[in-house]
Formats: structure tokens, C-alpha cells, sequence
């Protein structure tokens, strides 16, 4: 895979699929990131994104339930770029974040990479 313009930048993944989240972690390290997660509960999430060095992060929007929204926030605050992933159309998110980097579930790993440039 690609070595990316972050390559070698901790990139946070929020993710509560398992299986999603793996593949996320393999495809990000083959690409020669480090991986700060998968974190799969807000409440880790949160943790994270407020005591991690992250230097971008990857959310997806829906945790069991609860939204990742708290966390785009804090990092925000950070300074740090994130991206959405979700399964949800755009009509779903709330207004104040849908100017925000947005792939759409599923999405291949060369679409992800791209995206995550564009963060760079």
C-alpha cells in the first residue's frame, strides 16, 4: 500500500465494529502510520482523543448508540483533523459537523487514504 503524507503520524481510530476496526488498524500500519485504538466506547474515546499524541483521527459516528460528536469536539479544540466514516447518509449528521471530512461505510482502504492525505 501507499505510504501516505501522514505516514508515520499517530492517527486515532474510533470504531466499534471489531472486525471494521481491525482492518482499519492493518491497512493504516501497512500504509506506515501508527495507530493510537481502535478505541470502540466513547467513554475510551474521549480519553483518548484528550491524552493521546494523535495527529489525525478517524470516527465513526455511531458507537453502539452513542455519537462520536464529543470527540470530533476535543479534538477540534486540539487543533487535530479528523474525518467521519459512518454508514448514515449526510442529512443524519448535525449541521455543525457536516462541513467536516465524510466517507461513506463501506469504503475501500485506497478511498481512506485519500481522504486521509487531504487531512495532511
Amino acid at each position: 500500500m501507499e505510504k501516505g503524507v501522514l505516514a508515520g503520524k499517530s492517527i486515532l481510530i474510533v470504531e466499534d465494529e471489531a472486525l471494521l476496526a481491525l482492518g482499519l488498524e492493518q491497512d493504516l500500519q501497512d500504509a506506515g502510520y501508527q495507530t493510537v485504538g481502535p478505541y470502540r466506547t466513547l467513554a475510551d474515546a474521549r480519553r483518548a482523543a484528550s491524552e493521546e499524541t494523535i495527529d489525525a483521527g478517524i470516527l465513526d459516528i455511531n458507537l453502539n448508540g452513542e455519537l462520536s460528536y464529543p470527540v470530533a469536539e476535543q479534538l477540534l479544540r486540539r487543533g487535530i483533523p479528523f474525518l467521519f466514516v459512518s454508514g448514515y447518509g449526510g442529512e443524519s449528521i448535525p449541521e455543525d459537523f457536516r462541513h467536516f471530512p465524510r466517507l461513506a461505510k463501506p469504503y475501500d482502504p485506497a478511498d481512506l487514504m485519500r481522504r486521509l492525505k487531504e487531512l495532511a
